[in-house]
């Protein structure tokens, strides 16, 4: 009967030290190229957020742009503002894996957005902006900026105008996004 005791002890202990070193799943999102990937994470609770599909939509912007004075000798400076020119939507579309289409005015600008929301604008982008006295100018416009939720975002635009009799003049925009 001892013998059973010492047994029945032996397995218990030896239950009791499998069972606890078992590990305990982890919810999460296992997927390595979302926003909320978890290293962390065992078992993918449906939770991951990919920054391409969040990107897409209307969003509202604020902008927040360098003043751009334009200079031509002996006609004097003339003030043009930027913020102005900017709606106060936008929408932004998917154009295929990792590559969306930002309506600025009606005009397209493509950008790049990688798997933790940096948003990159692709090199040669180019838009019209009415700057008042000088007319509408062509702008080529770069930058990149970062989704930090479903509901918010950032983008510093960079801007370079050719604009006549005064050669080429740039600025920058902080870009708000909120939805």
């Amino acid at each position: 009967m001892k013998k059973i005791y010492k047994i029945s002890a032996v397995l218990f202990v030896s239950l009791s030290i499998i069972v606890s070193s078992c590990k305990k799943e982890v919810d999460g999102c296992t997927d390595s190229s979302a926003m909320n990937y978890s290293s962390d994470a065992t078992s993918n609770n449906g939770s991951c957020v990919f920054a391409y599909d969040i990107a897409q939509g209307i969003w509202n912007i604020s902008s927040a742009c360098d003043d751009l004075i334009i200079s031509i000798p002996l006609a004097g400076d003339f003030p043009v503002p930027l913020n102005d020119m900017f709606p106060e939507t936008i929408e932004i579309t998917g154009e295929g894996v990792g590559v969306v289409s930002i309506d600025i005015n009606g005009e397209n600008v493509l950008a790049d957005v990688s798997y933790d929301g940096t948003v990159t604008i692709q090199d040669g982008q180019k838009i019209s902006l009415d700057t008042g006295d000088f007319g509408v100018v062509d702008v080529d416009i770069t930058g990149s900026g970062k989704i930090e939720t479903a509901t918010n975002g950032d983008l510093t635009l960079n801007l370079a105008f050719e604009v006549p009799l005064a050669g080429t003049q740039s600025s920058s925009c902080e870009i708000a996004f909120t939805k």
